[in-house]
């Protein structure tokens, strides 16, 4: 029941950010100088086709209290499930750093002091051992080709997926990938849904929604899709049968939502099947992490293991000379 100016005055009170503060104080001046809130968050750039159209609508409708609740709802839980991968990957994150430094340290530090003992030795080492000290000169005189070989395949990768062309492609390849892929598509599908449902439940026209909701996809196999499911809406055929046509959404999204058109709840119906797979997402992250967490340490422990076990061999078989 607050008016909107003096909603946004103690908003500007309470902002301590330093880019937050002078943006809703231009906000504030164009709602003061008659402009609707949608158009004046427009002027400033920086939010989204969703965000302006779901205030646009609420405006329209005279629910802009409801609408903004519906987007902190729809923000609070794309948030949550960033949060929950961000916090399921810091554990494997570290270990793969303690990982590599480990290795980089028996390398570089460790095994060059083996390397002078074998050469006052004069004996052939073991191929195992010749392979380890090959390694550790490499990574020690030669580490700086690494580097730039590293930072031009990344430099490269940005330059292809910056391409059109090229990003299909990589997409497609992504969307191919085991497990990868289906998960992929089942974190797209969740956010095309919730979305999609959103934008519906204010008022916002299944084709405006559509072309809102393809700028909210990042794998641009399922943007090109959803272009083409428009097209067809477009001409009268549901949502459903395109969706169905398209091969990369997932088979039980398209027929909860043919459900959901076939007894006019299509809107609630979208929004479960954004539960649905928000659900599945997190499960199929956890378990994926459950199992990498072994596997590096199972990894790690197979390197280790060979690099001391072939410098062991080689002072065995000095120890035999000796004898």
């Amino acid at each position: 029941g607050m008016p909107l100016d003096r909603a946004l005055t103690i908003l500007i009170s309470v902002t301590d950010d330093p880019q937050t503060r002078p943006l809703l104080e231009r906000v504030q001046e164009k709602v003061r100088g008659g402009a609707a809130l949608a158009d004046a968050m427009e002027a400033q750039g920086g939010f989204s086709r969703f965000y302006l159209n779901m205030i646009r609508a609420g405006e329209a409708g005279g629910a802009l209290d409801v609408v903004r609740k519906r987007l902190s709802e729809f923000l609070e839980r794309a948030q949550a499930l960033r949060e929950t991968v961000t916090s399921a990957l810091i554990y494997p994150i570290i270990l793969l750093s303690v990982s590599a430094l480990s290795v980089i340290i028996l390398l570089t530090f460790v095994v060059p002091q083996f390397e002078r003992l074998f050469a006052d030795a004069g004996k052939a080492l073991p191929l195992a051992t010749q392979i380890v000290i090959a390694a550790g000169d490499g990574f020690r005189h030669y580490w700086w080709i690494g580097a730039i070989g590293i930072a031009l395949l990344t430099g490269a990768m940005r330059r292809q997926l910056i391409h059109p062309e090229s990003r299909i492609r990589w997409d497609r390849w992504f969307l191919r990938l085991p497990l990868f892929g289906d998960l992929i598509a089942k974190v797209e599908t969740a956010r095309m849904a919730r979305t999609l449902g959103t934008l519906l439940g204010n008022g916002v026209s299944l084709l405006s929604a559509l072309t809102i909701v393809r700028e909210t996809l990042t794998n641009q196999v399922l943007v090109t899709e959803l272009g083409t499911v428009a097209e067809h809406v477009k001409s009268g055929r549901g949502l459903a049968d395109p969706l169905q046509d398209a091969s990369g959404f997932p088979k039980l999204a398209v027929q909860m939502i043919r459900v959901g058109e076939e007894t006019g709840q299509l809107q609630e119906m979208l929004l479960q099947v954004a539960e649905t797979y928000d659900t599945e997402v997190g499960t199929a992250v956890k378990r994926m992490l459950t199992l990498l967490e072994p596997a590096l340490i199972l990894g790690l422990g197979v390197i280790i293991a060979g690099i001391i076990m072939s410098i062991l061999v080689a002072i065995l078989s000095l120890n035999e000379l000796a004898f």
